[in-house]
């Protein structure tokens, strides 16, 4: 567990926390995810189908964190990570497969097989690369840090205290990835125009 003067960070250890931080997800990403409002997703459905179905698979790995609001206690932050070769496990990558009944995650699927194939260069291997899912803060504490300094916290806890060597994110967003590349000195591997 981590603190500021505001916030307390700390791992989703358990399932009542780890629903709340998953409708917070749902929530915060039909509200300002492009390639989520371009289908025209409710919360309900985003939770139902994606990030409650994810949450639940991954965060007995214990590599997801939370923000909670010290003076509230509520959750205001997430972020939701796992093993991306235990991932890779669980779900290959099949390009011939069914269409997903979200066509984002398709295009993420196979930013992933291009990561495996093109840019890690080497074989994948358990507790190797973290890839963050996903990541969501509450509008009303943006501009605050908070999204820096969980994916800080996520970083550090999972390269010191469990030896990932790499990191995975993807993301839509143009404020998170300054928060990737130019706040916490990542590198762009692989952009895509969904448009085109």
């Amino acid at each position: 567990m981590s603190t500021s003067d505001e916030y307390i960070y700390e791992v989703i250890d358990n399932e009542n926390d780890a629903r709340i931080c998953a409708q917070l997800l749902a929530e915060e990403f039909v509200a300002s995810n492009s390639m989520i409002i371009f289908d025209q997703l409710t919360p309900q459905h985003m939770f139902d189908e994606d990030t409650w179905p994810t949450m639940a698979e991954i965060f007995n790995e214990q590599l997801s964190f939370l923000a909670r609001h010290r003076q509230s206690g509520k959750i205001i932050a997430t972020i939701c990570a796992c093993d991306f070769y235990l991932a890779q496990e669980k779900h290959p990558y099949e390009s011939s497969s069914a269409p997903s009944l979200i066509p984002y995650f398709d295009l993420l699927e196979e930013m992933d097989d291009i990561f495996i194939h093109q840019d890690l260069k080497q074989e994948l291997k358990p507790n190797m690369v973290l890839q963050i899912v996903m990541g969501a803060t509450r509008t009303e504490h943006s501009g605050k840090g908070v999204a820096t300094r969980i994916r800080t916290i996520l970083c550090e806890y999972t390269r010191n205290v469990r030896e990932f060597q790499y990191t995975l994110a993807q993301t839509t967003n143009e404020a998170t990835r300054h928060i990737y590349v130019n706040k916490m000195g990542g590198k762009k591997l692989t952009i895509i125009d969904p448009t085109t």
